[in-house]
């Protein structure tokens, strides 16, 4: 459903908030695709994907670099100890305090782990961190397992993601993955939000005329919202939470949330990462 800038102005008020249907919505964060994408979410915490090591290599792989890994300490010439845990990994600098590189490389191999080095083949400024094969196995992880990885200094500790369709996403949603639940660039949806809690989801009862949309969301008092496509993430599927209702829901636009997923809707509750074993 595709609405008309001449039907609907760009600061069409629906209930208490007002957000821009047509143009992009100010005051919201940069985004983020929360299943494919490699990227930051908000300071410390890191997305990424375990993938294959190559097209005639069929051992899982991580490889993820960012601006943050030089600034905690993971530069191309630094040591860095990779040690599996029960569903994820753990990465700790081991510059410094090292009385045998023989004892730690033999410490780490009983454990199950390996040393490994960043290094800087896949961005000039930024040291890329990788660890394939025997190691990612015995984290328990496979190739197409989606991983959040909560960082600070010298230290990177990494967990799987439930299979259950969980994402991590935050105010700017995007990527090929809306459309695999509906949600179509040009497609009309409300966005409801209450302490703790923003839903997302297309309208029902069959609405189709413009007016008896706006009706609907005065009503209800949501926010309407058109996605559009997001030009500069692989022309995908995107939309923005309008800030009054993240206001609304106790969060701010900086915040990073867990996502439960289903056909036409979206639920969005402020990330906690202790449920990540964090």
């Amino acid at each position: 459903m595709l609405l008309k800038k001449a039907e609907i102005s760009d600061d069409t008020v629906i209930g208490k908030g007002r957000h821009t249907i047509v143009g992009k919505c100010a005051g919201v964060g940069k985004g983020m695709n929360t299943r494919t994408k490699n990227i930051v979410v908000k300071e410390g915490i890191h997305l990424a994907c375990v993938t294959r090591g190559g097209k005639s290599d069929d051992k899982p792989k991580i490889l993820f670099f960012a601006e943050w890994t030089s600034r905690m300490g993971f530069t191309p010439d630094a040591l860095i100890q990779v040690i599996p845990e029960d569903g994820g990994l753990i990465f700790t600098l081991r510059n410094e305090n090292i009385s045998s590189y023989s004892e730690l490389l033999r410490d780490t191999k009983e454990k199950g782990g390996a040393l490994i080095h960043p290094s800087l083949y896949m961005h000039k400024h930024k040291p890329c961190i990788s660890i394939s094969g025997t190691v990612v196995k015995n984290a328990g992880l496979k190739t197409g397992d989606n991983i959040i990885a909560q960082y600070e200094y010298g230290l990177i500790r990494m967990r799987k993601l439930p299979d259950d369709g969980t994402r991590i996403v935050n105010a700017r949603i995007y990527g090929r993955w809306l459309e695999e639940l509906g949600f179509l660039t040009g497609e009309v949806m409300t966005i409801d939000s209450e302490p703790g809690l923003i839903t997302c989801k297309f309208l029902e009862n069959g609405l189709e005329r413009v007016d008896e949309i706006v009706k609907h969301a005065r009503e209800k008092r949501m926010n309407l919202v058109q996605l559009r496509t997001s030009k500069d993430v692989l022309y995908t599927p995107m939309f923005e939470i309008p800030p009054s209702r993240l206001e609304k829901a106790g969060f701010s636009p900086d915040d990073a949330f867990h996502a439960v997923c289903e056909y036409g809707r979206i639920q969005l509750q402020k990330l906690d990462c202790r449920r990540y074993g964090f």
